[in-house]
């Protein structure tokens, strides 16, 4: 391959030639053929790009006489009727030759040109690849910049404490982070807070949506939430009294002969939508005091229900306050929300997203068992990284406050039958210091129908950690903390 004649091409190959596929062909001059009864046309005819006719006459005697290529041009045309030039000689002609033609330097060759022009866009190709790698974050960062960042949202809609400290935190303007979750944000009917405090989430995670809380002191209003909010927990107590060998077994002396399957009455808690005064329709009386933790169970149900109506597979509950519980409590930035969602345990029923749970698990963690760790990464900032990790939940101790947890369609389906089975108590306190921490005694002591209030005759702590380790956890909860 290296015996071409033509020294173009044997530099082109050196370099470039494997890449551009070049052809082991010699190189053949471009040629014109006009036959003698037309010449006369073509000379007026405009030049062929490609097809070069004969240059002028003071081209050709140009440098005080014809040169020896002129002449051997003039000379075939006139003897032949055929003008046929090489490349090479056309640099001459044109004034463009070579060092061995015309003294001049070889760096304004056509052939070091051309070498020249395709060593560059070898370079080209060669580096693109580094310089795409090496651009990317930096790329996808400014877009996201660009595209993905809003303004603080105005006084009107989330008021002065809200628009006060959505400034603070985002001097430049809100990231607006995706979410690989479901976000509801529990707001109470014709509360203005809650309409604030959800308007600040939505400006953060635009993925928020609404899901309305309970009032029990505004019964009968809005009743129709509430009933909700039970509607599957209804249909799983029918099925519980119709299943006789359930029903048998379950009926000891501590049995609250008010069940049936008609009605939620003597189901702990749950029952108070049944128990409301029967001329007005209104929260009993004795239970006015514990309208709140009434109102805070029930609107976490509906929420729950939601998840189960709309299919959801995982969400992200917050309540309106939620946001600022998590810059205050929590060891997790609000950028961190995508990697955590991504990483969830596959067996997670419940994850808590702020602090509470934590300080129970020792100064070193060795409390609360290692489950996982995995980066979290700012989609806006790629220089932000920070390790977290998924511990299970202590052994001991309990918290209060509901404010923003994940949980799965398997904790929905678990709670469900553990609240028409059992009842409820304080939901936040329930879930910490018992749910999550305790396990059935037996799997007989799991199908019982059985109150809460006797939790202790049909459940225990979870003797070592509380991981599944038995298969018979009521609920597999989990705590986000920094690795």
């Amino acid at each position: 391959m290296w015996g071409w004649s033509n020294p173009r091409q044997n530099i082109i190959n050196a370099l470039c030639g494997k890449y551009l596929g070049v052809a082991e062909r010699e190189m053949r001059p471009i040629v014109t053929k006009n036959s003698s009864s037309s010449t006369a046309k073509n000379t007026s005819s405009k030049n062929v790009l490609g097809k070069p006719n004969a240059p002028p006459d003071d081209v050709l005697s140009s440098g005080g006489g014809k040169s020896a290529i002129a002449e051997k041009y003039k000379t075939n045309a006139t003897t032949t009727g055929r003008k046929s030039v090489s490349f090479a000689e056309t640099d001459v002609l044109l004034g463009g030759g070579g060092a061995h033609e015309t003294g001049r330097g070889w760096i304004f060759s056509n052939n070091v040109r051309t070498v020249y022009a395709i060593s560059l866009a070898c370079a080209a190709l060669f580096a693109m690849p580094f310089a795409y790698i090496a651009g990317f974050n930096s790329a996808t960062t400014s877009l996201l910049y660009k595209f993905g960042i809003s303004p603080v949202p105005s006084v009107s809609v989330i008021g002065e404490y809200y628009h006060d400290a959505l400034s603070g935190m985002f001097p430049d303007g809100i990231p607006q982070w995706p979410l690989d979750v479901n976000l509801m944000i529990i707001t109470r009917h014709q509360n203005k807070d809650d309409y604030r405090g959800f308007h600040a989430i939505k400006a953060v995670f635009p993925r928020a949506e609404q899901t309305w809380g309970v009032d029990p002191l505004t019964w009968p209003k809005y009743i129709d939430e509430a009933e909700h909010a039970v509607s599957n927990i209804r249909s799983i107590n029918a099925r519980n009294f119709a299943d006789s060998n359930k029903l048998a077994m379950s009926k000891d002396r501590y049995w609250d002969e008010r069940r049936s399957p008609e009605s939620l009455v003597g189901v702990p808690w749950i029952d108070a939508i049944d128990l409301r005064e029967e001329e007005t329709g209104a929260l009993t009386q004795e239970r006015v005091g514990l309208s709140h933790h009434i109102g805070c169970l029930f609107a976490h149900m509906k929420a729950w229900q939601n998840m189960k109506d709309l299919g959801m597979d995982k969400a992200w509950i917050m309540e309106s306050d939620g946001l600022m519980k998590m810059q205050e409590y929590s060891n997790i930035p609000l950028w961190a929300m995508t990697s955590v969602a991504q990483n969830l345990p596959e067996d997670a029923d419940f994850v808590l997203l702020h602090k509470g749970m934590d300080k129970f698990c020792g100064v070193d963690g060795s409390l609360c068992a290692m489950h996982s760790t995995f980066e979290a990464k700012n989609l806006f900032d790629p220089s932000d990284r920070e390790m977290l990790a998924f511990r299970h939940w202590p052994i001991e101790g309990s918290e209060a406050g509901l404010q923003t947890y994940i949980v799965s369609e398997r904790f929905v389906d678990k709670m469900q039958e553990f609240l028409a089975a059992h009842g409820s108590d304080m939901i936040d306190a329930y879930l910490y210091g018992n749910l999550c921490q305790n396990e059935y005694k037996s799997p007989e002591e799991r199908d019982k129908l059985w109150a809460m209030n006797y939790m202790s005759q049909h459940a225990q702590k979870a003797p070592h950690s509380s991981a599944d380790e038995r298969g018979l956890k009521i609920l597999n909860c989990y705590i986000v903390t920094p690795a």
